[in-house]
């Protein structure tokens, strides 16, 4: 009965949560931090659960060369998840690297994800050009229910996707949860305020050191429905926390930061992201 009630709550989380859940998978399945290197090549896999089930999984692919980057990766329910609603995606991300101070940074140029959960499909494709989204679209188009907040123009400059703007550049390892990410995922402009919750040991394969927890305020900004109860549960009552570790920093702490495990708390329980593989392929 347990176990029956469980998937069940599973199924409902899957439903109602699978835009934020997707949100969460490619957010995290992000470059890794010593992928600023040319001509490399690296495989980073992660796990979803709810209630210390698997729900899904994902892997990722990352090419450096030169100065651009790209990405190109996949998603699927896994488990009992998959009893329930067999749900499957792709995403694709290019983009350039540009100097910030002494450090790189990068900027998005296009990005691309697809899934298929039943026999809904949808597309959504974006393109940026000098730090600001120049085009974007959704197949099928976004339905707009009242009271619907728009997307202005200004809400889509020095923007960008979810999964570029996990890549953190941080002078110490004490900044880098003092900052604001501004993102954009082809449907909803949102902040994520991140603020200092400390630090904690992470270690899975070919990877032993130390993770920078960050609290993690969402804050909606554009293009959701307002009175939505998923939306203002995760801008008022959701508990998010997000750690980020790096391979590449100096003694003071100075590197690129990319997230390796990730607690967003939603309507049916606490949804958990773990890095679960982390490999050099060239």
């Amino acid at each position: 009965m347990m176990f029956t009630d469980k998937a069940a709550r599973i199924h409902t989380a899957t439903d109602q949560n699978r835009i934020f859940a997707a949100a969460i998978l490619t957010a995290l399945s992000v470059m890794p931090a010593t992928a600023f290197a040319a001509d490399s090549g690296y495989r980073t896999e992660y796990g979803i659960s709810v209630f210390g089930i698997t729900i899904a999984r994902s892997e990722l692919n990352t090419r450096i060369t030169n100065n651009a980057y790209a990405l190109d990766g996949s998603f699927h329910s896994s488990g009992v998840a998959r009893i329930f609603d067999s749900t499957k995606g792709s995403i694709a991300i290019n983009g350039n690297m540009r100097k910030q101070g002494t450090a790189a940074a990068v900027q998005p140029v296009s990005y691309l994800t697809t899934y298929r959960s039943g026999k809904k499909h949808k597309r959504t494709a974006i393109s940026f050009k000098n730090g600001s989204v120049s085009a974007f679209d959704n197949q099928p188009p976004i339905r707009k229910n009242d009271p619907w907040v728009e997307t202005r123009p200004d809400d889509l400059k020095a923007v960008f996707d979810p999964i570029s703007a996990m890549m953190i550049t941080s002078p110490t390892s004490a900044a880098v949860c003092n900052r604001t990410l501004q993102i954009f995922d082809g449907q909803t402009r949102a902040q994520i305020r991140l603020s200092p919750a400390g630090t904690e040991a992470f270690s899975i394969k070919d990877f032993d050191g130390t993770a920078i927890t960050c609290n993690a305020k969402f804050v909606p900004v554009s293009g959701y429905e307002k009175d939505k109860k998923s939306v203002r549960y995760l801008a008022d009552k959701s508990k998010i926390t997000i750690s980020f570790a790096s391979l590449n920093t100096d003694k003071q702490g100075a590197g690129i930061y990319a997230p390796v495990a990730a607690s967003v708390g939603t309507q049916i329980g606490t949804v958990k992201v773990r890095a679960t593989r982390f490999e050099q392929t060239k």
